[in-house]
């Protein structure tokens, strides 16, 4: 075998590796709706934090457990409970969307794992506009 032929079948192993880990890797995003049909496996929802209801975090009980609810692109309202060792996520109540990634539990829970929050913009255009002096 020529040293071509060993490199393209060693570069071919690479690239599929990368293609399975991704394609394995990868979770559904879609809303509470789409985790209830999927119990059990990663879903990614994205909604906004919702007002009506208060966050539950109690550090002296359990530091890492922080329960809250979400109102998703569908419109629909859920409790997540969500684990994570930096505690309760500074800012949610003030963020603009969030971005959480978990499982439905098969009690309907949605216990999260990971949370990504996108906060309000520090800039407004009324107050940065150059004015016409």
């Amino acid at each position: 075998m020529k040293k071509i032929h060993i490199i393209l079948i060693i570069l071919v192993a690479v690239i599929s590796g990368i293609l399975v880990a991704t394609y394995t890797s990868a979770v559904d995003t879609g809303s509470f709706r789409t985790a209830m049909e999927k119990p059990g496996e990663r879903v990614k929802v994205t909604g906004t934090f919702d007002k009506a209801h208060a966050v539950e975090y109690d550090a002296l009980k359990d530091p890492d457990l922080t329960i809250f609810n979400v109102v998703d692109k569908e419109g629909q309202s859920h409790r997540v409970y969500l684990r994570d060792k930096a505690g309760k996520p500074m800012g949610l109540e003030m963020s603009e969307s969030v971005t959480i990634e978990g499982r439905m539990s098969d009690d309907g829970t949605f216990q999260a794992s990971h949370i990504l929050m996108k906060c309000p913009s520090k800039y407004n255009d009324q107050k940065h506009q150059l004015s016409a002096e």
